[in-house]
């Protein structure tokens, strides 16, 4: 979901505002914890499991945890520690909402705005994009990073301090940044199509039809989410 700079690239938090670098080691450390299937919801973290596991004191990972509670993250509880918090049916289709909403405009915006050179680079991703994902499941990861990159390129275009700043805070929550492990493979493969479609709108300067792509884009990732959660709940629903 990209070029403006280190502050607009998806995936990654914004600075998490803690007092030490300890601490935005922490933060990420756990975000990424909390962004994989290692950890369910409801799952109690406790601050000196984490401190030995990531070889640092008991500071920092406090700190951290309060982080991630003041963003909903995790809900804190004195002398228990704290506890993953799990996503509704509800909230999952509000945060896909809200993407498709401002991810579509950005790429109205973009269409606008882009130029030869992100073209460019928008194409080189989709190559790397599309053999990662020929590689199968190993290259999961990889291919997760390539799709924020395209992103992060396409919000780049717009320019906009405003929208770099709101996304930022959506592509942060642990239920984005893992979306593509809920992936199939059907999904991914759809996913490259729709990165193609996104950047013939984008050369074509067609704002319209870019937005319109985007937000079917995220609506797919929306769908692929409340399956794997129906699937994590009820098994046999397969």
């Amino acid at each position: 979901m990209t070029e403006a700079g280190k502050a607009a690239e998806p995936g990654k938090a914004a600075e998490p505002g803690t007092g030490s670098s300890a601490a935005g080691r922490a933060y990420e450390q756990i975000l990424e914890l909390l962004a994989s299937d290692d950890v369910a919801p409801g799952t109690w973290l406790r601050e000196s499991t984490l401190a030995d596991s990531m070889g640092m004191s008991r500071t920092p990972v406090r700190e951290a945890l309060a982080k991630l509670g003041s963003e909903g993250l995790v809900r804190l509880e004195r002398h228990r520690g704290a506890q993953v918090v799990g996503w509704s049916r509800a909230q999952i289709v509000e945060i896909y909402g809200l993407r498709a909403a401002v991810e579509g405009y950005v790429a109205a915006v973009a269409a606008h705005k882009i130029g030869d050179e992100t073209i460019a680079a928008l194409e080189a991703n989709l190559v790397a994009y599309r053999e990662a994902i020929e590689r199968g499941r190993p290259a999961v990861q990889e291919a997760a990073t390539l799709n924020n990159e395209f992103h992060a390129l396409i919000l780049g275009a717009t320019r906009s301090e405003s929208l770099v700043s709101l996304l930022n805070g959506v592509y942060a929550l642990p239920l984005v940044r893992r979306t593509f492990l809920r992936y199939t493979e059907r999904d991914l493969h759809r996913s490259v199509e729709h990165h193609r479609e996104l950047i013939d709108a984008l050369k074509d300067h067609d704002a319209e039809s870019a937005e319109m792509v985007m937000k079917v884009h995220i609506r797919a990732a929306q769908r692929a989410v409340l399956y794997h959660e129906r699937l994590r709940l009820n098994p046999s629903a397969q």
